[in-house]
């Protein structure tokens, strides 16, 4: 699989992961408002970001606390909440470092349903055993 992506289920937003070559990945995120692209390293969980959304689309209703996975490097964080209705909100910490004063950091966030979860799941699993 070449790519995957999650789209919002309440606006055109769209969290885009493509590009996967070894231990890295694209990852964009795109909306009405904003476009922002980060180089992300898997280096020592290759798997963590399948694992989370297999993790959370397992569960069989909704969860306390918040789920997530983290770059070793820091450049990228997602975590994953849930409320009771299961509206799940997934938010993208993105960190570029470029040596000093143009270093730059967004956080984004996406809504989507605890149904699409399985479908994410398996896309994240294609993608990250490519």
């Amino acid at each position: 699989m070449d790519k995957f992506l999650i789209t919002s289920s309440s606006s055109n937003e769209q969290f885009i992961f493509s590009q996967r070559d070894g231990e890295f990945f694209r990852f964009e995120v795109v909306g009405e408002a904003i476009r922002a692209t980060g180089k992300v390293s898997t280096y020592t969980d290759e798997f963590g970001i399948a694992n989370l959304f297999t993790k959370v689309s397992e569960l069989e209703s909704t969860w306390d606390g918040a789920e997530s996975w983290k770059s070793l490097e820091g450049e990228f964080e997602i975590t994953l909440t849930c409320n009771s209705t299961g509206h799940v909100t997934i938010q993208v910490k993105l960190t570029q470092w470029n040596g000093g004063s143009e270093d730059w950091h967004i956080i984004v966030h996406l809504n989507t349903e605890l149904g699409q979860l399985q479908k994410v799941a398996g896309e994240a699993r294609a993608f990250f055993s490519a």
